[in-house]
Order: C-alpha cells, then structure tokens, then sequence
C-alpha cells in the first residue's frame, strides 16, 4: 500500500482491515481480531467474503449489518472490562489471582456491528467495522429494565384499586345487614394489608434500583478512597447479625491479614450485605454463615467468601443468578419477596471496582460466593480483622 493509503487509515476512528488480491489480509486493526472478523490474517467471516469479492469486481460500495461473537481468545480479557456479562457463557471457578483462574467454555459474546467495503485500486479492497455493541446493549437494557419494572409496578397499583373498589363500596352498605357489612370490612382489612405488603414492596423496588444505578460507575483508585475489608466486613456482619439471631443462624467472620481496596464504602457494604442476606435466608436453623477474608495465591487480590450449609443452587440456575431480575426456583417464604436485583447489584459492584463475582454450589450442601477485589497498590490504612469471637 502507498504510504498516503496508509496514513488515511490510520485516522480513520473505525476498525479497518485491508484486503488484498489473494484475500490475504496486509494491513488489520487490533479490533478486528478481537471482533471475531480476522484470525491468522484471514477474514473469516463468509458474508464480508462474499461482499469483497463482489466488490473487487464490481467496484462501488457495499454497506450491511452483522452480528459477530468474541474468540475464545480475547473473550476474558474484554470481560473483565466489561460491566455487562448477559451475553457471556463464562465459567468462572478458580482464583482470579492464580494463573488458571477461568476455566472458558463456550465463551462468547456477541458484537453487533456495521460493516462497509470499498475498492482501493484494482485488487485491494478496505473494510470498516463500525462496533456499536454498546448502543445495542444499551437499548436493550433499557426495554428490558422497563418492561420488568413495569411488571413490578403492575402489583401495588393493582391492589389500590381493589382497595379503593371495597372502600367505594362501604359507604353503600351503611345500614344494610351488620353480618354483611362486617364481611365487608374484612375485606377492606385484608385488601389494606396487601396495599401495605406490596409498599414495602415497592420501597424494596425502589431502593435496589438506586443501588443499582450506583454501580455503574468504574471505580478510579486514589488515596482518598482506600478502604479496610476487615473494617467493611465488620460493618456489615454488625448490621445482619439482628437477622442472623431472627433465623436462629450463626454469623461467623475472620479476617486472615490487613487488606486494603479501593473503592466505594457504601456500594461494597451493599455488596457483603446482599450475600450475607442470601446466605442467611437460604440456610437451616442452627446452620453457620461464614465470611472468610484473605489475599489470593498470587497477592493481587483481596479475596472475600461467603459460605453458607443451606439448600444450595442448581446448575442451571447458578448460570443466570447475576441477572437482574432473575429468580431462582429455590425461595422460601423469606426470598419470595426479593424482586431480583440483589446478586445483579453484587454484580456490577464487582466489575466496577475491577474485580469479579464467582458462585460455587451443590443443592443440598449450601453455597459459597467468591468476590475478588483488587488490593491497594499503596496501602494507607490496615490493621488486624480477626474476630475474636470467631
């Protein structure tokens, strides 16, 4: 390629990659590779074969959409910047700190792109992907979160108008039958209680949204929001240990060594609050939740577990619990009342403070949640978080 060609692609904001008469592949951006279009310096995708060809004898421009997946190979490294992991089929087992902490299968996502092709001269032909997968992702996490929050709002809205139907109805039964005016009222009673159920409901909703909200935002490291996990999990085992007493449930901790993060007090608080919860209301009575922190193999990480003995998750629900809004089939009659946003905000805590989430479980023999945080370059603050009681 001429040196000019050469410079007008470099400017160019979108992926390129250059074809030549042979289908050879002489000039290739990096996300090109990445974006499931060009491996071993071949295009592999067949429909932006079969449009280069027309092209190159053609000549004129060719523009269409397409839908590509990640290569297994660059597929971890574009999850970890990812806050948004629907898309991924990833089976997270090991330690993020060790050397073999991903175990992949069938890792994918998809990438949805606009693709246009055009001649150069007579046998070089250019292509420019366009990736707007996070316009896509975005749209359709937006119809998603509306369509599920309107289904959640459908329920309080619904119950005020019972309510308001019983209570139109009362001043119509003034004078008549006592006997039925008292089954009427009990109506009312009963229909004003699940105004007030779906309330708190609804309040439930509300808050976990905004929590949700929060967490979108990467976590910058600085002195100024360097925190001490012995510290957070103190904070958090002291808020639920009324719930762990209420569940007749023991709510055991230790912290192995000072480890210092960065990161966001609250939404971290947040995050052991939600697994903590889980734990207590998946467990037995007379059962121990444990919340185990140490640093990982490799000292990288700050490695948080909480352990519960109770009913445990199957495996295919283990491979949509981080979805908003999902629900498991395994609820009681305590998590029957969760919307489903808890281990989605666990989630999005993880992978805006750089880190991640990981589930192991059995049913029958409980679960343990993993959330791997990276540790403090430059620790500033630190001291001993063993539990005494512990």
């Amino acid at each position: 390629m001429e040196g000019s060609t050469q410079a007008l692609l470099a400017v160019i904001p979108a992926a390129t990659v250059v074809v030549d008469g042979d289908d050879e592949v002489v000039r290739s951006s990096p996300d090109a590779y990445r974006l499931g279009i060009v491996s071993n310096d071949e295009i592999v995708d067949p429909k932006i074969m079969e449009a280069i060809t027309q092209v190159r004898h053609s000549g004129g421009r060719r523009s269409f959409n397409l839908i590509t997946r990640t290569p297994t190979e660059f597929a971890l490294d574009t999850a970890a910047e990812s806050t948004e992991s629907d898309d991924w089929d990833i089976d997270e087992t090991k330690d993020p700190g060790d050397a073999t902490h991903v175990q992949a299968q069938a890792v994918s996502r998809r990438n949805w792109l606009k693709i246009t092709l055009g001649r150069i001269d007579e046998s070089l032909v250019v292509v420019l992907i366009d990736d707007v997968s996070d316009s896509v992702r975005f749209v359709r996490t937006r119809d998603a979160f509306m369509t599920n929050v309107s289904e959640q709002m459908l329920k309080p809205v619904q119950a005020l108008e019972e309510l308001a139907a019983q209570l139109k109805t009362t001043s119509l039964l003034e004078g008549d039958d006592p006997e039925l005016l008292r089954n009427h009222l009990r109506s009312v009673s009963k229909d004003a209680s699940s105004v007030q159920r779906y309330s708190a409901y609804l309040g439930h909703v509300l808050k976990d949204l905004l929590l949700l909200i929060r967490a979108q935002e990467r976590i910058k490291p600085s002195r100024e929001n360097v925190l001490d996990v012995a510290e957070q999990i103190r904070a958090v085992v002291q808020d639920e240990q009324g719930r762990a007493d209420r569940a007749h449930v023991a709510l055991r901790w230790r912290c192995d060594q000072p480890l210092t993060i960065h990161g966001d007090g609250q939404q971290i608080e947040v995050a052991l609050a939600k697994l903590v919860e889980n734990a207590i209301s998946y467990s037995s009575s007379g059962s121990t939740v444990s919340l185990v922190a140490q640093s990982s193999n490799d000292g990288h990480y700050a490695k948080i577990r909480v352990v519960d003995h109770g009913r445990g998750i199957s495996k295919v629900d283990q491979d949509r619990i981080f979805e908003r809004f999902y629900r498991a089939d395994n609820q009681n009659e305590e998590t029957a009342v969760g919307i489903g946003l808890g281990l989605a905000i666990v989630k999005h805590v993880a992978l805006t403070h750089h880190g991640s989430v990981t589930v192991w479980s059995a049913p029958g023999e409980g679960s343990t949640f993993t959330l791997m945080l990276p540790l403090a370059q430059d620790p500033v603050v630190g001291q001993d978080g063993d539990n005494p009681n512990d």
